[in-house]
């Protein structure tokens, strides 16, 4: 009996979950901003506990999950209205990157090595940074690069044999 009580509580949190990532809007995981990131991990640590320990109740469990879905839904709405408070929830982009010259003070700031940089730059297809107009480590974690193009034209007409 107690086994299938442990199964149905599983499926019922397991439906409270999908609901809350539903209601949220959830992002893939790899462009989740911090904030994001601490909702999901304290919802999953919500979702386990009524099936671990049989002195919580499931719907106490889903009253705290309630809570973070509201306030991930209130906080969003807040940032949509307010640039202020957007960076203050979500974070703002880090300059790495400025006319093709490495900001080490960037790089420290985002705790990134200059290894992590050139892979980064590797997998958008840039060889060197020199090529690069701007480039940031964005809220989510992603390395966007804005390309100067008068510097790659001038690249390829150099490099034309």
């Amino acid at each position: 009996m107690i086994y299938i009580l442990i199964f149905l509580k599983t499926l019922l949190m397991f439906s409270v979950g999908i609901t809350a990532f539903r209601l949220m809007g959830s992002q893939a995981v790899g462009e989740m901003t911090d904030f994001d990131l601490v909702v999901v991990i304290a919802i999953g640590s919500l979702m386990g506990a009524p099936l671990v320990d049989p002195s919580i109740h499931p719907l106490m469990s889903i009253v705290a999950i309630s809570g973070f879905v509201a306030a991930q839904v209130i906080f969003s709405f807040l940032s949509l209205k307010s640039k202020r408070f957007e960076e203050l929830i979500m974070g703002r982009p880090i300059h790495i990157i400025r006319n093709g010259k490495v900001l080490m003070n960037g790089l420290k700031k985002a705790r990134m090595t200059t290894n992590n940089l050139d892979q980064e730059l590797r997998i958008k297809g840039i060889e060197t940074v020199e090529k690069v107009k701007d480039g940031f480590l964005e809220p989510n974690g992603k390395v966007s690069i804005l390309v100067d193009e008068k510097i790659n034209s001038n690249l390829k007409q150099t490099e034309a044999p």
